[in-house]
């Protein structure tokens, strides 16, 4: 089998991109004839020293233009970062609308109801990661403040000044250098962590976000399955000489929860109470009957609690962690969906199917697709 050779258009200092790489690598492996050009002894290359390159296939960072340039050349070519502000259409990115919005629910249902997000910096689809968490704040009543630069952040304590209501403030930190700054800056002004100020940063970057105190919790972005998804497309670009029509756009993977958010409704200890009940046993097939119990309360007054603070009833509550759990095993183990259900207190798979799909808006088995490495 003759060789193919591979070229990475990466910057490896970023441990995102480093991640990816990692991907493309696993991807190339099962390949078998996936060779990485390495003209420095590692496989890194600046896009402008591909100009007089002639291998197989180039995965990196890869605006329209050194697209369209290495398409001309006959040299498929996929991009995976994005902050472009017009990705090309051979991309595989992650999902910035889908980091906010998912920063926005998590700081929801902790009880949190006051808000503020790191400078926006206004280029590309980076703008996307703003919008899902603006957008989502917004529709559920919410306002959020914007610390638009290092001297707001070090200046918290004022700035928050300007937000109504009480109860700690979520801050979504862009990247997780900058989650680390807000921490340091609470710190500096007497803020707690998190019962003040609870973070959130991005990438889970373990370097960053658990070499300080508290530690920070962070948004895992599947930066492997990033480049597996990406390696592939180049896969199928190369072989069948097919060009997608869209960018591929890949959820982010979980939050990784350290101390930094590690607070439970705390202005209602019934509701926490609940809380922990419903996902020390979503495992079970508990009922919102059990929950009550188990919170030493009836059930309509749980059920107004629970809509007045998370603005979510106690059965969807149970759903959704059941949910979690699932796509975790989905991910993570070869578990048949049958053992799996039931393994998440659902009775049948027709339930376990239909409550899957209500949450996550595909079936159990689409999403261990979308999200293994595997074809």
């Amino acid at each position: 089998m003759d060789s193919i050779e591979i070229a990475l258009a990466m910057d490896y200092a970023n441990p995102f991109v480093r991640a990816v790489a990692e991907g493309v690598a696993r991807y190339g492996f099962q390949q078998g004839n996936w060779r990485f050009y390495a003209p420095k002894g590692v496989p890194e290359v600046l896009p402008r020293e591909l100009k007089n390159w002639s291998g197989g296939g180039v995965i990196g960072m890869l605006d329209r233009d050194a697209v369209s340039n290495l398409w001309k050349r006959g040299i498929p070519a996929v991009n995976i970062f994005g902050r472009f502000s017009e990705l090309p259409n051979s991309s595989v990115v992650v999902d910035n609308f889908e980091i906010g919005r998912a920063a926005a629910d998590y700081f929801i249902e902790k009880g949190i109801r006051r808000f503020a997000i790191t400078g926006r910096k206004v280029f590309g689809d980076m703008t996307l990661k703003y919008d899902g968490y603006i957008s989502t704040l917004s529709a559920r009543g919410f306002q959020c403040l914007e610390l638009k630069s290092r001297q707001s952040i070090q200046n918290l304590a004022a700035e928050f000044q300007s937000l109504e209501g009480d109860g700690p403030v979520g801050v979504l930190a862009t990247e997780d250098p900058v989650g680390r700054t807000v921490i340091d800056a609470c710190l500096d002004s007497g803020l707690r962590v998190p019962e003040d100020v609870a973070v959130l940063g991005v990438n889970n970057d373990a370097f960053a976000c658990e070499m300080l105190f508290p530690q920070m919790s962070s948004i895992e972005l599947g930066a492997e399955r990033v480049g597996w998804q990406a390696a592939q497309m180049l896969d199928r670009m190369m072989k069948e000489k097919w060009r997608p029509d869209e960018p591929v756009r890949i959820h982010p993977e979980q939050i990784v929860e350290r101390h930094s958010t590690d607070l439970t409704a705390l202005s209602d200890k019934v509701v926490a109470s609940a809380l922990r009940f419903i996902r020390e046993n979503a495992h079970q097939p508990i009922l919102v009957n059990d929950v009550a119990k188990a919170a030493h309360v009836g059930r309509r007054t749980l059920e107004n609690r629970f809509r007045a603070l998370l603005q979510i009833s106690v059965h969807d509550t149970i759903r959704r962690e059941r949910v979690k759990r699932a796509c975790r095993l989905l991910k993570e183990t070869d578990m048949l969906v049958e053992d799996l259900s039931e393994s998440c207190g659902y009775t049948t798979r027709e339930r376990f199917n239909q409550a899957f799909k209500q949450e996550t808006g595909i079936t159990p088995s689409n999403y261990r697709k979308k999200f293994r490495f595997r074809d």
